[in-house]
């Protein structure tokens, strides 16, 4: 008793000392910091191993960078001395373990979420381009600078084509314009030339540039650091005429130099011609330094250089309030799920409580040690995670109340509970876990995102329901709380069936089907130039209109702007923020309008702001920010994710309920798409986010379902199929019910409490989470029904 007593205690403690590290962080002058703290500028540093000739440009570039970032961060108001001794205060503590509010070393916010910086680049023509290729060119540098920021971790960054050579850049959280132009680096015109300057190749001959580490030629003593260049069929051509005539000299300039914006990155040294698709760059390369080199070889795939034309930063996209109203409505919505699982379980809603808190102080350390990206989809990823950590300890609840139900003591039940819940959820979570992996190496954008939150929760979940929770049970029967009743045993006969569902397919089917329809014709439709959707900016592209508004940018002007604009073209703003130096700026962006709609605007708000012509600081066309390579990302990775879990599924179960399970999900995804078209509500970046936690949430409920079926079904002698799948589901109903309310808690108050930007977002979700309770109860089991029917021979 004394020792439980202890340890009860100790592991509240631990939970409330990691909940204060997590807020305030562990730092230390000088000394040890966490291997990847300094990214940035090892990378920095190891580029200058790179060259000779390189080396002195670079380490002064770098010192002047190193300067300048200096004198901005000891530059404010106050005195020169106590400037100074901040900024040393500052540069002497190192991060072991960052703050969650510590947004330099820890958890990056969205540029929805806080704002950041804008850099508009403009295409440099040289005489003599085909100008047919423009928009092509354009659009292949819309891809590299989206890449190389999601290589550089700014998976929420925004990239989108202005007009017909423009491209605008948006880095999240850094409000130093300066810093985000040194982020970005160098995406200018790559060029390959001899000692004489002439030039052989440029980054239109380059297919691809890779880090590798081995002996790329065989000649090497040990493995080495390299970067492999992949030429196009005309670069091949080039590379092996520049080659032969370079290797052919006497005079000792067998050089070629790989040139960024007259800068050379590397000067290897030619001995042969070399005529093959791909070339080996090799030397005294650091991991850093060749993957750096790789990095500026694919940025100067365009065949002409980029011009910085403005360099601003840019205010919360979703408002000044969004943040304080997500995590006000997210604390009341935890302390819902609590209260909840008190009410219902009574001992073990308790301990569920206190695992939850284990959880999120836990994932909250994890997320500032990784620096995880946090915008919307990252809250989606969130919330997903809350909703199956919840979802663990009822599955676990649940079969405790069944073994006490059997007539078991309570310790026996605790025990047998857990491991009759364990293959439920391990399954589930496997599942879910294959998603976020096939999201996160082959996503881009918020979808990495989204993958990285989920994919840490659904880990941390798993291990806080697994060890935690049963921890914490087995405190509470030392503390001799021992009356089953305690542990929320009643009465009623748990999972008494009160109606047919697998007999009843046909109804609950002709209502989905109903349901689904609209947003199955509306796919369908999209091909073929037919569109339902109210696709937002995001996709469709739009307008872009600036002006200056000589005042601080509150958040009530942003929502009279917002009024204002819809009265002058009657459709609404995609995003109001404030932008500029000082928030002084006004910056709206929306779908596409008129030349009348946008005169319209103009007139509006010189009257009303009293502004002049001069005032209007930006009024162009832009280009979608989910291009579309990022949608064919998205499609490949959600067809990959439920293809690799369907063979999960029928590994584990069989092929038939792998086929049931992704028909809920289409089931669910659809449901979500007809809201959207039913109500018209836009179709934006965050559509990807909302249909993601669809999908890993569905999966999730049917596998819970089929696992009781498989358990069922190794018990049963003569029942037949429909009838075992009948009992399952009704024994699972309890669990169904609850994770679907645990998880409306949450996002429901993100949508009660949200700003309207979050109510578009948490609206489909709601919807798609009730779709999902639906599909894994009335569905799931019936269509494994039918599937076993038509595909298989009967088998008990």
């Amino acid at each position: 008793m004394k020792k439980s007593v202890v340890s009860f205690i100790a592991v509240l403690l631990l939970i409330c000392f990691l909940g204060v590290t997590a807020v305030t962080g562990v730092y230390i002058p000088g000394g040890w910091t966490m291997p990847f703290r300094n990214a940035e500028t090892t990378q920095s540093d190891s580029t200058d191993t790179t060259s000779d000739a390189a080396e002195d440009t670079q380490s002064d570039a770098s010192s002047d960078t190193q300067s300048d970032a200096a004198s901005t961060d000891t530059s404010s108001d106050s005195s020169a001395d106590t400037t100074a001794d901040t900024a040393s205060a500052a540069s002497s503590l190192k991060a072991i373990i960052p703050s969650i509010l510590d947004t330099d070393n820890g958890i990056r916010l969205g540029l929805d979420l806080v704002g950041g910086s804008r850099i508009v680049y403009e295409a440099e023509i040289p005489n003599g381009y085909d100008q047919s290729n423009l928009a092509d060119d354009m659009n292949s540098v819309q891809k590299v600078i989206r890449q190389r920021l999601t290589d550089k971790g700014f998976t929420e960054a925004t990239v989108t084509l202005t007009g017909e050579n423009r491209v605008t850049v948006e880095i999240p959280q850094i409000t130093n314009p300066e810093e985000a132009v040194q982020t970005l680096g160098t995406t200018a015109k790559l060029t390959f030339v001899d000692a004489d300057g002439k030039e052989w190749l440029t980054g239109s001959d380059i297919k691809k540039a890779s880090y590798g580490y081995g002996r790329p030629t065989g000649n090497e003593v040990t493995d080495v650091h390299y970067v492999q260049v992949q030429f196009t069929s005309e670069g091949q051509k080039k590379f092996a005429e520049a080659t032969g005539n370079i290797a052919a000299r006497t005079d000792g300039t067998n050089i070629m130099a790989i040139v960024m914006d007259d800068q050379v990155i590397s000067s290897p040294s030619v001995s042969s011609e070399i005529d093959n698709d791909s070339c080996v760059i090799s030397g005294s390369f650091t991991r850093d330094s060749a993957a750096e080199l790789a990095d500026l070889i694919n940025a100067g795939q365009i065949p002409f250089s980029l011009k910085q034309v403005e360099l601003r930063s840019v205010g919360p996209q979703l408002g000044a309030d969004a943040m304080r109203t997500s995590l006000i409505a997210g604390l009341i919505g935890i302390a819902l799920v609590m209260l909840f699982m008190l009410i219902v379980y009574r001992i073990p809603g308790l301990v569920a409580s206190i695992a939850l808190c284990f959880y999120m102080v836990i994932e909250a350390l994890i997320f500032s040690l990784v620096r995880v990206n946090l915008s919307l989809p990252g809250i989606a990823g969130i919330i997903l995670s809350i909703g199956m950590a919840v979802d663990a300890n009822v599955i676990i609840f649940e079969r405790v109340k069944e073994e006490l139900k059997n007539g078991k003591t309570v310790k026996s039940a605790i025990d047998s509970g857990f491991k009759r819940a364990f293959t439920a959820i391990l399954d589930s979570n496997i599942t879910t876990l294959i998603a976020c992996a096939v999201l996160f190496f082959l996503g881009t954008g918020t979808i990495v995102g989204f993958a990285t939150t989920l994919g840490i929760g659904v880990i941390v979940s798993m291990f806080t329901a697994l060890t935690v929770t049963h921890f914490l049970l087995n405190r509470m029967v030392d503390f001799r709380i021992r009356n089953p009743k305690a542990y929320g045993l009643r009465d009623r006969e748990a999972g008494k069936q009160r109606f047919a569902i697998l007999k009843n397919f046909k109804i609950f089917g002709g209502i989905s089907a109903l349901l689904v329809v609209t947003g199955l014709v509306a796919l369908i439709l999209l091909p073929f130039g037919k569109n339902l959707f109210n696709l937002s900016i995001d996709f469709a592209g739009g307008t872009e209109m600036e002006f200056n508004m000589h005042t601080v940018v509150t958040q009530d002007i942003q929502t009279e702007v917002s009024g204002l604009f819809k009265d002058a073209t009657g459709v609404d703003a995609s995003s109001v923020t404030s932008s500029g130096d000082g928030n002084e700026d006004v910056l709206i962006r929306s779908t596409s309008i008129t030349s009348e709609q946008r005169a319209a605007v103009i007139d509006k708000m010189l009257s009303q702001y009293s502004l002049a012509d001069t005032d209007i600081l930006n009024n162009n066309d832009v280009s979608a920010s989910v291009g579309s390579d990022l949608q064919r990302s998205a499609v490949v990775c959600a067809v990959l994710a439920i293809v690799l879990m369907m063979l999960y599924i029928t590994f584990r179960f069989e092929l038939t309920s792998g086929m049931a399970a992704v028909c809920c999900l289409m089931h669910d995804l659809l449901i979500m798409l007809s809201v959207y078209v039913w109500l018209q509500i836009p179709l934006d970046s965050n559509f990807i986010a909302a249909a993601l936690t669809i999908l890993g949430y569905s999966i999730n409920a049917s596998i819970i379902v089929f696992d009781r079926v498989r358990e069922n079904l190794r018990t049963a002698r003569r029942e037949d199929f429909a009838s075992v799948a009948e009992r399952s589901v009704w024994q699972t109903m309890g669990r169904t019910i609850n994770t679907t309310l645990t998880t409306l808690f949450t996002i429901g108050m993100v949508f009660i409490l949200g700003v309207p930007s979050l109510k578009q977002f948490t609206l489909p979700l709601i919807v798609g989470i009730l779709a999902g309770g639906w599909s894994s109860v009335l569905l799931s089991c019936s269509l494994w029904n039918v599937f076993r029917k038509k595909f298989r021979k009967k088998r008990v």
